[in-house]
């Protein structure tokens, strides 16, 4: 509208245009803060999204140092438990050794 369409309107008609500005003012105020709290919703999903990212890379490294040491012990232990054979192994030899060298000399005693 021009002015002098504003200055030919009735009171009540300037009211009335006054008053249906008001209320849009009013509904795009409160769309506007509709948005900016979907907006913040969306930056803090993306912020935790990278957090969270972050997170599963600190789990994989964390994971991944945990298997590499339970690999390490199970090895030691491996080790631990073929020394140990071997060495009841090398036992049981001394100890045949010495029963065969025992019935052998019972033997030649019993013979002579």
């Amino acid at each position: 509208m021009t002015d002098k369409e504003f200055r030919k309107l009735r009171r009540s008609a300037l009211i009335e245009i006054i008053y249906e500005y008001q209320r849009r003012e009013k509904e795009m105020q409160s769309e506007i803060e509709v948005l900016k709290e979907q907006l913040s919703a969306r930056e803090l999903k993306i912020s935790e999204a990278g957090s969270i990212a972050e997170a599963v890379v600190k789990l994989n490294e964390l994971f991944e140092t945990a298997q590499k040491t339970a690999d390490e012990y199970i090895m030691q232990v491996k080790r631990k438990c073929d020394a140990e054979a071997s060495s009841e192994e090398e036992t049981a030899m001394d100890v045949l050794e010495q029963n065969a060298a025992e019935e052998s000399i019972s033997c030649q005693t019993k013979n002579e």
